[in-house]
């Protein structure tokens, strides 16, 4: 008997390595602690506008040339995009991003700014019908489980649809994880008029 499979219905993240030189890194690093002085509140996260800052610019730069990777490999047709938004974050030891979305986008990421492979950011299956039905898994893997993690690894970017779930579980290091987040939207015409579902941005 011969079988075979396909995957049907994926949700692709994209995760791409070693974005940026060396002084970028330091450089935003310093800049993302000098921030989180002016405000020493829990879970610390800067204005969402970083992105119309210099020493952002390289970043940003990065951001938009992969986020064309991701357009291209969807095969999506656009007019144009930009980022919306994008900002820092500082979690200290004992600190954790709860379950969260970015609405009001298509797609969404995060840059790994400071952080240790132990670390990583984890995403829920987004088919609530997955788990009607639970057997005890013998091995996991990412086609039997409800959630997966990818490492946070310094000078790491992970792109990922903005309406999938994610959370950053609680920080167990005695180091900082520095991360900067950020959102990307299309402009102009999105989707096809003939098919009474589209819309300008």
């Amino acid at each position: 008997m011969k079988y075979y499979k396909e995957s049907i219905f994926p949700t692709d993240v994209f995760i791409f390595d070693n974005i940026l030189e060396v002084e970028y890194i330091d450089s935003m690093r310093n800049d993302v602690i000098l921030s989180s002085k002016q405000n020493s509140r829990e879970n610390w996260q800067s204005e969402s506008n970083i992105h119309t800052f210099p020493k952002y610019k390289a970043l940003s730069k990065k951001i938009v040339e992969c986020s064309k990777v991701v357009f291209n490999d969807k095969k999506y047709e656009y007019d144009t995009f930009e980022i919306t938004d994008m900002w820092s974050n500082i979690l200290r030891s004992g600190e954790f991003h709860r379950p969260h979305t970015h609405s009001n986008n298509i797609l969404s990421g995060v840059y790994y700014v400071e952080s240790d492979e132990v670390a990583n950011i984890r995403f829920y299956d987004p088919r609530p019908q997955a788990n009607v039905l639970t057997p005890k898994i013998k091995e996991f893997d990412k086609t039997n489980s409800s959630l997966w993690y990818f490492p946070s690894k310094t000078n790491r970017l992970i792109l990922f649809p903005s309406w999938l779930q994610h959370y950053v579980p609680i920080n167990d290091s005695d180091k900082l994880r520095i991360s900067i987040a950020f959102n990307i939207m299309f402009r102009g015409l999105v989707g096809d008029p003939k098919e009474l579902q589209s819309a300008n941005f």
